[in-house]
């Protein structure tokens, strides 16, 4: 073996135990984001079945009240231009069309810490699942492609992504976005030999993985079930019983809403008399 042989492997051997290290690192560092992503969503999970159990049906009542809230709101708003314009409101009209979503400024602070128990059902996040799709569409678009290998691997995973999307298949798109990015496939072809190549793409996936996992945990930091279920720790350690409190905002806060909703109905009646809007 020459000498620039025995030097190329050595430097392989170098590269193999490096990587194999880091990919350890990364494994153990993904295994704890996920342990850690579990255990809170297990104890707001928890929360969130106590909440339904001692608290739901106030939060129903309270939800459909803003509902109505903001639906009173809108068409206050509505007539009031029409008062303006010198015209009846007529909703199916296509000039009132698009003029229907009219933001309600309100001014109760407490809604924040209502627990999300609409998602009780494990209804799906469309939204969300658009913004995803939209994420890897624009991260796979093969029309970003730098050279032929970065569009070859970007074809083939937006028919990938196209697919699961169509299918409605969420966990599809999720295990996608594990996938390597473009500019990595292009740095992975540049590396000398098959099973560094390997090792370097193992360890990519690894940091992706973990990464979502700490972008869930954030997430889900944020989640009004989980801002309530701190409040209730912190009333629990006072000896105070979290669920009478939040029940007694709660009613509080439904009495105001159905005295602003008496007050809207009135408004709007009385509008609706005068610009001949019943």
């Amino acid at each position: 073996m020459t000498e620039l042989a025995l030097q190329k492997a050595a430097t392989n051997h170098e590269q193999r135990h490096r990587l194999q290290a880091e990919r350890e690192q990364a494994q153990a560092e993904l295994l704890a984001a996920e342990a850690e992503l579990a255990q809170a969503q297990a104890a707001v999970n928890a929360f969130r079945m106590q909440c339904r159990l001692k608290i739901g049906h106030l939060v129903d009542d309270y939800l459909e009240l803003r509902a109505h809230k903001q639906a009173l709101w809108t068409r206050l708003q509505l007539l009031q231009q029409a008062e303006e314009f010198g015209i009846p409101y007529d909703p199916d009209d296509p000039f009132w069309h698009g003029r229907d979503d009219i933001p309600l400024h309100d001014d109760l602070p407490a809604d924040a810490d209502l627990p999300d128990l609409p998602d009780l059902g494990g209804g799906r996040d469309r939204a969300a699942e658009k913004r995803l799709y939209r994420e890897l569409a624009r991260r796979f678009h093969p029309d970003r492609a730098a050279n032929g290998i970065e569009r070859a691997y970007m074809t083939a995973m937006m028919s990938a992504v196209n697919v699961a999307y169509q299918q409605q298949d969420v966990a599809a798109l999720r295990d996608l976005a594990d996938e390597l990015d473009p500019t990595a496939v292009r740095e992975l072809a540049a590396l000398d030999g098959r099973e560094l190549r390997r090792l370097h793409e193992q360890i990519l996936r690894l940091q992706r993985r973990r990464r979502r996992a700490r972008q869930q945990l954030a997430a889900l930091q944020q989640e009004n079930t989980t801002r309530l279920w701190r409040k209730a720790e912190l009333l629990e350690a006072d000896g105070r019983i979290w669920w009478e409190e939040v029940r007694d905002d709660l009613t509080a806060l439904i009495h105001r809403r159905r005295a602003e909703i008496r007050e809207l109905e009135t408004a709007v009646a009385r509008l609706g008399e005068v610009i001949g809007n019943p």
